[in-house]
């Protein structure tokens, strides 16, 4: 059962330099190089990113964004967090990475701040992430509240829905976990530098503008370069890629020009979501609020169930960028025990759960797709 949390209370240095060294434990594990080499995906980027965020923001990246969310949050505050990725004809219902992590963070959020999340994703990627929002749904409105919105493609459209959305909500924090961001050209790319046809990408990018214009914190989350909140460090992640990061056929960039207030590189985007939950978890005194592996797994057959597919191979295999579930349960259910850990006073019989929840319905998760036409065919 979650606890009463002391909302925006003040960190010490000593509540820091603790969230600091469980922080690097985190990011360690965010940061395992584990893709395979078959798929296109560039090899040994994955730690010299990290590096230069690391260098760029000066500690922990989980450490980071969570301090950042713990000032910027209080009980019942609105927060949007965006993703998707994939576009036709690969990926016509997107991919595996960015609906897990997003829905696990809007479930810490929901449950440790009582907050309103609002997941935002154009129409085709939505499936999955309305897939993964029901696997968690019953426990996370017992605190918050998650909802979703379809955000529109189209230059016009996309100033319009950025604005819209903070005139009604007013959010307090934007996420955006595996989210394309453009490149000085306004042109969107995959990591391996082919150009995403034009109108397939949703401007969802025009949430971090609107946010820097009303000074609203914003977190980005990747594992490439192309996702929003690496141009912050767009230079150094350019001079790792393959050809200088220049993209296909165009010759210009892959890294994205779209800039967040905190940027978490991790070598798989849910990984730096799942990160941010530990962190969380640990400095809330909650660790419930982390992630685990069993519900890591049914939100993998959820997304595949809806239609998404591994962004590695393009296939409705259990994995996400190419790695079998059971490396990515493995993953989350390793972060939960740092949270654990950190937080060794609770309840044995708290840390003994690894997720929290009785029951995971993965076949209803399954029947119900099959039952709207959300499974392959």
């Amino acid at each position: 059962m979650s606890k009463t949390i002391p909302i925006n209370r003040e960190l010490t240095a000593a509540d820091i330099d603790r969230l600091s060294v469980f922080g690097e434990r985190f990011d360690r594990l965010m940061t395992l190089e584990v893709r395979p080499l078959t798929g296109g995906l560039p090899a040994g980027i994955v730690v010299p990113t990290y590096l230069a965020c690391r260098e760029a923001q000066g500690e922990p990246s989980s450490t980071l964004a969570a301090r950042k969310l713990l000032a910027a949050i209080r009980p019942g505050s609105d927060v949007v967090i965006a993703t998707g990725a994939g576009v036709s004809p690969k990926l016509p219902l997107g991919e595996t990475d960015g609906p897990p992590g997003a829905v696990a963070l809007a479930r810490s959020l929901a449950l440790g701040f009582g907050a309103n999340v609002t997941l935002v994703a154009q129409e085709e990627h939505m499936p999955a992430i309305d897939a993964c929002v029901r696997v968690i749904e019953d426990l996370a409105s017992s605190r918050g509240v998650i909802a979703t919105a379809i955000f529109p493609k189209g230059q016009a459209e996309g100033l319009a829905a950025a604005a819209n959305i903070f005139n009604r909500q007013n959010p307090a924090a934007l996420i955006f976990v595996e989210r394309d961001g453009p490149n000085e050209a306004g042109h969107y790319h995959g990591v391996r530098g082919d150009r995403r046809p034009p109108g397939t990408v949703a401007d969802i990018y025009r949430l971090a503008d609107e946010a820097k214009k009303r000074n609203v914190l914003t977190v980005g989350i990747g594992d490439g370069g192309n996702e929003i909140g690496f141009g912050k460090i767009r230079q150094a992640v350019a001079g790792l890629l393959p050809r200088g990061g220049r993209s296909q056929p165009d010759e210009t960039g892959v890294v994205t020009v779209t800039e967040t207030d905190v940027l978490v590189s991790a070598s798989v985007s849910n990984w730096g979501a799942y990160a941010i939950s530990g962190a969380l978890a640990i400095a809330l005194g909650d660790e419930t609020l982390a992630h685990s592996g069993d519900r890591e797994h049914a939100f993998i057959v959820a997304c595949i169930a809806a239609g998404a597919l591994d962004g590695a191979t393009a296939r409705p295999a259990l994995a996400v960028d190419g790695i079998d579930w059971r490396g990515h349960s493995g993953v989350a259910e390793l972060m939960r025990s740092i949270a654990v850990a950190a937080n060794s006073k609770s309840e044995t019989k708290n840390a003994a759960t690894a997720s929290g929840e009785t029951e995971l319905l993965i076949l209803s998760v399954l029947d119900d797709a099959q039952a709207t036409g959300g499974c392959h065919s």
